[in-house]
């Protein structure tokens, strides 16, 4: 057999990634004269632009469009572009690829997928039945077929519950209320059948395996150490120990399964496992299994080929963290996507990523650069702006050398190969508890003469420090606390005034005031926590459920403001000093997350909106990184939505567009000039949902030493 090109789904790879990026890097690593050719939805998958891993694209529909648009799209690629097999990776495609398998296999496409009453009989609604069939512990579940159902079950069952979709997605809930709407919003997304769990305490293991007629070829197990708010894992550590891959094997073996699979199991603190979920596909992090030895999607390549496969354990100890890898192109190479053929080479020489120096041995004294200290080291589903920073300041022309400063262990930026020289766990940020003497004593120690804050909640307490920071050597370019003032959200109203446009704004002080808020603002409105997140409502009990929410997480009192649709832009620039804006870049947002997080957009010329930060810069006295977040409306024109005291975590766009503003906040701390520049129109952003690997034994340095090298095994 010649060239062998094998399709893989599902190429979302925001802050709830599907599994296609994972895949093909585990395709590369089991061997890299395999073709890969991303089948995408539209060009607005994530993944779909890592160019390392893809050869060619290919428009598929969506899997509401039903089999017969699949097919017809599979026999017209077909025909233009060999396909040897396909690997689906998304829940919602799975029973369209499965009928399709006998008129795939006339089209010369080779797959490894269960049967459809296998497919069927592992249903979440299902679970139970498989559970008892095959002797494994299932937790106690509510089928909820529609609204009557959902409103008698919130009456009368014991809180937490976790609801589910049919498919996927799921909501912890505290209260009927709670219960009500978040059942509501996911059967308007997927439809009913709904399921409603009781939160079962213990730790989660997740179990990833490919199986052909019944029995194990291949397992993977990893247990979560970090979760997003979906229950999504975004770090973990491999282990290897049959006891959790027995339930499992038991599982594959009740449903005569061939294909990928995944069991999520809870072990309670009595020593039992529970079975919760059951996956008919690869897990978002099956890149981990390659890495610690059970390369399972090659496995399943070489199953379809027909070829003999030795069974494969993956080895414990190694450690994954989902940070974000980032590009910058010329223009949105995927805008060139045509429906009716395989497009090679879309990505190929589109890039105009600056070139990123790697660290320097940690034990070589600093360059003649100097060393800059870094926060926000956190890049996972909501990423903070650290890591965007340090590639930045990485690609400048002097790139000083680098330290991470992190509040957590599993900062995720923390396990970035080469992304700084070393890495220092700090307490979390306060003006007691240490944080102060810690920050000073890790600068000095680490030989850092200048410190660039990238988290909200760090600004006071650095803009309080800056005197004592510059006595010890190290410049910081801060705003006052006067300005931070200014544009904390509460008192952001205040800002408006000629060529400064706000929405609206109701402080709300009591969640029972929601309602009046609602009424004076009209529906639907938006909920904000006091220091971040916010949630779009269209009604009272919504409006209620969201602020529990949120003030469960940020505390009271809680923003209504009124939602103005529009186009979405994102405002970064520098002031310095003489509070004048000497960089800026803006992104019109194309690509972002429920939460409104930027992963993809267009650098553009505005000079409206670069009036407006030059405008905000000198009536605020504003001195040092900002971002202005800003909506057009078609017809009421544009809005000032939020300031946030620092720069976005969309920031390494700005080196791309050819005004790094990163090393413009190091120049200007250091005392140095910086001509006034404005960003590249046309440069585009986009951001992927990437797994790192490293050895365990560096979250233990890391928790234990205080500091690790900035080199990952």
């Amino acid at each position: 057999m010649g060239e062998i090109w094998i399709g893989v789904t599902g190429f979302g790879a925001t802050d709830n990634p599907h599994p296609g990026v994972a895949v093909a890097r585990a395709l590369r690593r089991g061997d890299p004269s395999w073709r890969i050719l991303a089948l995408t939805w539209d060009r607005f998958g994530t993944g779909a632009f890592a160019d390392d891993l893809i050869d060619a694209h290919a428009v598929v529909p969506y899997p509401t469009a039903g089999p017969r648009a699949l097919l017809s799209r599979l026999s017209a690629l077909r025909r233009r572009h060999p396909i040897d097999v396909v690997i689906p990776t998304v829940d919602a495609e799975q029973a369209h690829w499965i009928g399709l398998v006998p008129a795939l296999r006339r089209l010369g496409i080779r797959t490894c997928l269960p049967s459809a009453a296998s497919l069927r009989a592992r249903e979440k609604r299902r679970l139970p039945a498989l559970g008892r069939r095959a002797q494994v512990a299932i937790p106690p579940t509510a089928i909820l077929p529609g609204p009557d159902a959902v409103t008698r079950a919130a009456a009368r069952c014991r809180y937490p519950q976790i609801v589910k979709g049919p498919l996927v997605d799921s909501v912890v809930v505290h209260s009927a209320d709670d219960f009500v709407v978040a059942a509501g919003q996911l059967a308007a997304q997927w439809g009913y059948p709904l399921l409603a769990q009781p939160v079962v305490a213990g730790e989660e293991y997740d179990v990833a395996a490919v199986a052909r007629h019944g029995a194990l070829v291949g397992t993977a197990v990893m247990k979560k150490l970090a979760v997003t708010g979906k229950g999504t894992a975004w770090a973990g550590v491999s282990v290897d120990d049959s006891w959790f891959v027995s339930p499992l094997e038991r599982l594959v073996e009740t449903l005569d399964w061939t294909g990928p699979i995944e069991g999520e199991f809870l072990l309670t603190p009595a020593g039992s496992l529970t079975c919760f979920e059951v996956n008919p596909r690869f897990p978002s992090w099956i890149a981990l299994a390659a890495e610690a030895g059970a390369n399972l999607p090659a496995a399943l390549v070489r199953l379809a080929l027909g070829e003999e496969v030795e069974p494969r354990r993956a080895s414990g100890g190694r450690l994954f963290a989902r940070v974000v890898a980032e590009h910058v192109y010329a223009s949105d190479p995927l805008a060139a996507l045509d429906p009716r053929r395989v497009r090679r080479g879309l990505l190929e020489r589109a890039r105009i990523d600056p070139p990123l120096r790697r660290c320097a041995d940690a034990h070589a004294p600093a360059t003649g650069q100097g060393t800059v200290a870094l926060t926000g080291l956190n890049a996972a589903d909501n990423p903070s702006p650290g890591l965007g920073v340090a590639r930045a300041l990485r690609a400048a022309p002097r790139a000083p050398r680098l330290v991470g400063l992190t509040h957590e262990v599993l900062s995720t930026a923390a396990y970035v190969d080469g992304a700084f020289d070393e890495v220092r766990l700090l307490p979390f940020p306060s003006r007691e508890d240490g944080y102060p003497e810690a920050l000073i004593a890790h600068c000095r120690e680490a030989g850092a003469d200048c410190l660039i804050p990238t988290l909200d909640i760090e600004m006071p307490v650095v803009s309080w420090l800056a005197e004592r920071l510059a006595a010890a050597g190290v410049a910081t370019l801060v705003p006052s606390l006067a300005a931070l003032h200014a544009v904390a959200k509460l008192r952001l109203p205040a800002l408006e005034e000629p060529g400064i446009r706000l929405p609206r704004t109701v402080v709300v002080r009591a969640l029972d005031d929601l309602p009046a808020a609602g009424r004076m603002l009209g529906l639907p409105f938006v909920v904000k926590g006091p220091v971040a997140d916010a949630r779009i409502v269209h009604g009272d009990q919504e409006a209620r459920v969201a602020g529990q929410r949120l003030a469960r997480t940020w505390g009271m009192p809680l923003i209504a403001q009124e939602y103005v649709g529009g186009q979405e832009f994102g405002v970064a620039g520098v002031a310095d000093r003489r509070h004048r804006v000497v960089g800026c870049v803006v992104v019109r947002k194309s690509i972002c997350t429920a939460n409104g997080n930027t992963w993809g957009g267009t650098a553009v010329n505005d000079s409206a909106l670069c009036a407006l930060a030059d405008r905000f810069a000198e009536i605020v006295g504003w001195v040092g990184p900002f971002e202005l977040e800003v909506i057009r409306h078609p017809r009421l024109g544009t809005f000032l939505i939020e300031v946030n005291p620092r720069f976005p975590g969309w920031i390494l766009l700005s080196a791309g567009a050819g005004v790094n503003l990163p090393w413009a906040a190091v120049q200007l701390a250091r005392g140095e000039g910086v001509p006034t520049r404005h960003g590249r129109a046309g440069a585009f952003y986009v951001r992927i949902a990437w797994d790192v690997t490293a050895p365990v034994d560096r979250m233990g340095a890391l928790a234990v030493e205080g500091k690790v090298s900035g080199r990952v095994d």
